[in-house]
C-alpha cells in the first residue's frame, strides 16, 4: 500500500510507504511548530518567483509583479497587481503580494488592511502561514 498526496507547490502527485509517510507527516507537523516559515523559495542562491510555473494570466502577473517588487520597480508591480485584481478580485495572493509591495513602500497600514483582506478570501495553507507571518511581522 502506498500513500498518494498532491504537492503544494508543483500539483504532482507524490507517492509514499506506509512507514516513510508517517514519518514525513510526523516531520512536518513538528518542523511547522519550530521552524521559521520559509517565505520565498531560493534556487541556486537567488529568490524564485513562487508564480513563475503557473500558465494562467493571474499567474502570470503575479509573476511579473513578484519579479518587478524584488528588483525595486514598484510602480511597475503596482501596475501589475492592478491587473491581476481585475482579473481576480477574490484571489487572495493578488492582496497577499499587493501587501508585501505596501510593506516593501513603508505603508505599513495599508499593508496590514491588504494582509488582513487576504487572509479573509481564505487562502490555502501556505499561503495562509505566509500572510500570518508578514501580519506578525507588521505588528512588531
Amino acid at each position: 500500500m502506498k500513500y498518494d498526496t498532491i504537492c503544494e507547490w508543483c500539483g504532482k502527485v507524490v507517492s509514499f510507504p506506509p512507514g516513510r509517510f508517517v514519518a514525513l507527516l510526523l516531520a512536518a507537523v513538528l518542523t511547522g511548530c519550530s521552524t521559521p516559515i520559509l517565505i520565498q523559495e531560493e534556487r541556486h542562491g537567488v529568490l524564485s518567483s513562487p508564480y513563475e510555473q503557473r500558465q494562467d494570466a493571474l499567474g502570470t502577473l503575479l509573476h511579473q509583479a513578484w519579479n518587478a517588487r524584488e528588483a525595486g520597480r514598484f510602480d511597475e508591480a503596482e501596475s501589475a497587481l492592478v491587473r491581476a485584481m481585475r482579473i481576480g478580485p477574490t484571489a487572495p495572493d493578488v492582496y497577499y503580494q499587493l501587501a508585501l509591495l505596501r510593506q516593501n513602500q513603508g505603508r505599513v497600514a495599508q499593508s496590514r488592511q491588504l494582509a488582513e483582506r487576504a487572509l479573509s478570501l481564505g487562502p490555502g495553507f501556505m499561503l495562509e502561514r505566509k500572510i500570518t507571518h508578514l501580519l506578525s511581522a507588521l505588528n512588531s
